[in-house]
């Protein structure tokens, strides 16, 4: 048991996590009656707030751990998932987020309801609050695996450990707090990659980089140093993590709930130069980390892929910078725990909850609603984190249910709108999604480079397309509405 890097990264925990909620909680008690203040921040945030949390709540899982994982299997190119959130935060800050925000909507359920109805908005409520729970298993299995980095501990115990700090990150004062802790972590998370980096230039064993790059071409994997990889992993991964990742959380309530909370369009928009840098150079770090541990010969000794990176720091790093590390590992992954149980609990206070069982709901009947969402989602994700799948693939095949919705969004909004076209666009996507990959047809056809991604975006935009145009009952888009009758909706 390493209690000095144990003791360091709880201490750190809890002094940010119970220090700021508390603050925030004090304030938002005198605040208790605005609308959206405990899920939206009172729409207040700035476009710091705004850019640091968009920042942190995508860099979460397949940051971290999951690039460590990747760069086992392909090397360098492993850094084309920050690559791709660039471009993600591109599209959310300077297009669907000002959207959203300019619409004025809480939820992104409620977005839809807007554009093609009621029945609509409770199809969207459901799947994306199943898809964003996806989401924090994932997150939740990567917690567990910081926590026995640092400590020893079993995963278990690690999941529990984690998912507890995860729920009280946002807990106490909701999305305030989680713009504050955000803050806070992202200085302490560059700042702690930093050292690390250089920590694994003067640890690494003979002549340190240069012997890994040695072992890998010994290895036959001399590609693997190569961040275009090869043609296979572009057209499987690269290519496919840009669209998956700007097409999912470009429409995800996890994507856009930070947009909705911002104070304007005008703080969304300028908070693309944070958001876009503070995200998409993260991964860096850790796919050297992952190419370290691989060419070491970590990969037998940590036992799978998920594991090696932290065997390799254990052995080669001072425990001081391993306290760094998983202390700003740790933040920024709670800070995604932290979204990804907001996000389905607002849903469920707004969308369902507060759109179906109890229209007239006061702000402190939602927010009730929403603290025990949290506990149950955290829970449940624990309870599921020991199902471990690859996590870049898995958060790839996720994000690709999102094909469709971006798709219609689009449609919807500038063009026109169709509640069938809509619901068949979804069902037909989603369904060839499944088929794809779980009853293996990929493999059977012999089409590995043919990303899921590709297919539902091409069945998307075509019957999108389509059965907007020949459907009946097709309406005017949202956008060419007059400003009555877009508030009619």
């Amino acid at each position: 048991m390493n209690w000095g890097i144990l003791a360091f990264v709880i201490i750190y925990e809890l002094i940010t996590i119970i220090g700021v909620g508390m603050i925030i909680a004090r304030k938002n008690r005198k605040e208790a009656a605005v609308e959206g203040n405990f899920a939206l921040g009172g729409k207040g945030l700035t476009t710091a707030h705004v850019g640091v949390t968009l920042a942190l709540t995508m860099l979460g899982s397949a940051h971290i751990w999951g690039t460590c994982e990747n760069a086992a299997g392909m090397g360098a190119i492993a850094v084309w998932f920050g690559i791709g959130c660039t471009v993600m935060m591109v599209v959310i800050t300077q297009v669907t987020g000002p959207w959203v925000r300019k619409i004025g909507t809480n939820t992104v359920p409620d977005l839809f309801g807007k554009l093609f109805g009621g029945k609509v908005k409770v199809l969207t409520a459901c799947v994306m609050a199943a898809l964003v729970f996806g989401c924090l298993c994932l997150e939740t299995q990567c917690i567990a695996v910081t926590f026995v980095a640092c400590t020893g501990w079993s995963y278990q115990v690690g999941a529990i450990v984690g998912g507890a700090f995860g729920i009280f990150y946002v807990l106490l004062a909701g999305m305030k707090e989680v713009s504050w802790l955000n803050m806070i972590n992202a200085v302490f998370m560059y700042v702690a990659l930093i050292v690390a980096l250089i920590a694994m230039f003067v640890c690494l064993p003979g002549n340190g980089w240069e012997d890994v790059a040695t072992n890998l071409t010994n290895q036959g994997n001399a590609w693997m140093l190569d961040i275009f990889g090869n043609r296979d992993l572009i057209i499987n991964f690269a290519i496919p993590t840009i669209f998956c990742t700007s097409m999912f959380q470009g429409v995800s309530q996890m994507g856009l709930q930070t947009c909705i909370a911002a104070k304007d369009v005008k703080a969304v928009k300028k908070s693309m130069w944070l958001a876009g840098p503070v995200n998409g150079c993260f991964c860096i770090i850790p796919a050297l980390l992952g190419m370290a541990a691989l060419a070491l010969g970590y990969l037998a000794i940590g036992g799978n892929a998920m594991m090696m990176t932290p065997a390799m720091m254990l052995d080669l790093l001072p425990k001081w910078v391993v306290a760094l590390i998983c202390a700003s590992f740790l933040g920024a992954l709670l800070s995604t725990f932290a979204m990804t149980s907001l996000c389905p609990a607002t849903i469920f206070a707004y969308d369902l909850f507060g759109g179906l069982y109890k229209p007239n709901a006061t702000e402190k009947e939602k927010v009730r609603v929403m603290r025990i969402m949290i506990v149950i989602v955290g829970v449940l994700a624990i309870a599921l984190s020991s199902f471990q799948p690859t996590v870049v693939t898995t958060i790839n095949w996720i994000f690709t249910w999102g094909c469709p919705l971006f798709v219609m969004l689009v449609i919807g909004l500038v063009w026109k709108r169709n509640a069938k076209a809509m619901v068949i666009t979804c069902f037909v996507s989603w369904i060839a999604n499944v088929i794809w990959i779980t009853c293996g047809v990929q493999e059977k056809l012999g089409m590995m480079n043919f990303h899921q991604v590709y297919l539902c975006t091409i069945i998307s935009v075509v019957l999108g397309i389509v059965l907007t145009a020949v459907l009946p009952g097709t309406k005017p888009g949202f956008f060419k509405l007059s400003k009555e009758e877009q508030k009619a909706c």
